[in-house]
């Protein structure tokens, strides 16, 4: 009988930023023809489907745990053993999904199984310290390098953004996942996370961002690096964003919806994945709750309407994962949104979201649980909604839009505010601000990106006095200033 590996010397063999890692949760051409073999029972084709796999990505678990499997179905215990050995090596740690794959039942009556389970806590630790050392590596400047741990929520947060608006950046993250879990996910909370890995989470500075986005999708991202918010890769367990607004919540969500999804043994639709982690990329606070507001991907939506280009509900519930992302995501990204808002705003989701999990198995498109929680016809669902995008607010996108500000001149910073590049005479006087200043927060309501600064401009008029949270380099003030006329 084989024991299980070394836990510690195996892990550290994947502290290692790989060229191979992994972007998204959809298997490669390449795994889902291995996957097709397994579920026809040609386990031997399989097995050299994924043997070529690992060829292609050694630094994936994703190859080895199938190996693991098409040998566990040939009752090839030893090889079964070796395969899942190594997977657990390089971040395989899904203690349910070992328990509840059908094609491990042979790997499972093996003593080596039960030894690994007595080991799993040990194992747990291990991977926790391997990742830790992972994401480190995108902030070379310890000096420069904030941490925090969440024991409740089980994640690790390290930060190159200094200590206050890392302090910002973990309350904004346990107050959407508040919100997150009463909205979305109620289940979570009770969920005994043990036994489950943790998830690290990195907001590294420019330079540590793009080293980590050229691990994940290759060189030919060096010349768009700006355009990439950051992921959230699950299989990893990894969250590294650019920026302390949109993308850090969004990609929150996503761990958090993965966590459920791990805990039902399902995949969500496309659409409902993006849907459900885009609507907190623009909220507002009413009764020191998040509330999700429209947005410029609502006015995206609102444009398709009225060019009659928007998609009908079961269209976009069809649409998968590749070609989500492939082909005009951001009016993708926009429907998702918009379609989840909607449902939020008749006091739907949560209902949708319960009938969706409860009747994945029928319909893992979710177009059959809208229909089924609005009680509507295919029509009339399209006309209730459509008319509901039409009616929606404009929301300000670029300062034209604009009715009142403040007057300067900002562009986009490093991730945490926007940086103020303009100051006509006397605009220092009357707003407190400075060139290089870097706008954090309008009455206390967040300005990551120019988008969200223009977004809280657009709810005062000319004349109204706003208070501006502000930093110069480490410095944190606070100022009031009067708006102007654009």
């Amino acid at each position: 009988m084989k024991t299980p590996f070394l836990i510690t010397i195996a892990l550290t063999l994947s502290v290692i930023l790989s060229s191979h890692a992994i972007a998204g949760p959809m298997p490669s051409e390449l795994e889902a023809k291995g996957i097709s073999a397994m579920e026809s029972g040609a386990y031997e084709d399989a097995e050299q489907i994924f043997r070529e796999l690992i060829g292609l990505r050694p630094k994936s678990f994703v190859g080895h745990y199938n190996l693991a499997a098409a040998h566990s179905m040939q009752g090839e215990v030893e090889e079964a053993i070796d395969a899942m050995s190594t997977a657990l090596a390089l971040g395989f740690c899904d203690k349910a999904q070992m328990y509840r794959d059908p094609d491990l039942k042979v790997l499972r009556l093996d003593p080596w199984f039960d030894i690994l389970m007595e080991q799993w806590d040990g194992l747990i630790d291990a991977r926790r310290g391997a990742d830790i050392a992972q994401i480190e590596l995108l902030f070379p400047n310890k000096r420069k390098l904030w941490s925090h741990t969440d024991e409740t929520l089980r994640f690790e947060l390290r930060s190159a953004h200094g200590e206050i608006a890392t302090d910002e950046a973990m309350d904004e993250l346990r107050m959407i996942a508040d919100w997150a879990h009463e909205e979305l996910f109620p289940e979570l909370p009770g969920m005994d996370l043990s036994d489950s890995a943790w998830i690290m989470i990195g907001l590294p500075d420019q330079a540590g961002f793009a080293k980590w986005a050229v691990s994940v999708f290759g060189s030919d991202v060096r010349g768009s690096i700006s355009s990439v918010g950051g992921a959230y890769e699950h299989q990893a367990r990894r969250l590294v964003a650019q920026d302390l607004g949109a993308t850090l919540r969004h990609e929150f969500v996503h761990v958090l919806h993965w966590r459920d999804m791990s805990r039902l043994g399902q995949v969500h639709a496309p659409w409902v994945q993006e849907g459900l982690a885009s609507l907190i990329e623009d909220y507002d606070i009413r009764g020191e709750r998040p509330v999700p507001v429209p947005s410029w991907r609502t006015n995206i939506v609102q444009r398709l309407e009225r060019i009659n280009r928007l998609p009908s509900f079961e269209e976009l519930s069809q649409i998968e994962m590749n070609a989500f992302t492939a082909k005009r995501p951001l009016a993708k990204y926009a429907q998702a949104r918009t379609a989840m808002l909607w449902l939020l705003d008749t006091d739907k989701l949560d209902e949708f979201y319960t009938h969706y999990c409860t009747n994945y198995e029928d319909d893992p498109t979710g177009y059959a649980s809208v229909l089924a929680v609005t009680g509507l016809e295919p029509d009339e669902l399209e006309r209730q909604y459509r008319n509901w995008v039409e009616a929606l607010p404009a929301v300000p996108e670029t300062g034209s839009d604009l009715s009142a500000t403040l007057g300067i001149e900002v562009e986009n910073g490093t991730g945490d505010g926007v940086v103020v590049r303009g100051l006509p005479a006397g605009a220092s006087r009357r707003t407190g601000l400075r060139l290089g200043s870097v706008i954090t927060h309008i009455n206390g309501r967040p300005t990551r990106d120019l988008l969200e600064l223009i977004r809280v401009l657009g709810d005062y008029g000319a004349g109204q006095r706003v208070t501006l949270h502000h930093r110069r380099g480490t410095v944190h003030k606070t100022s009031e200033a009067t708006l102007i006329e654009r």
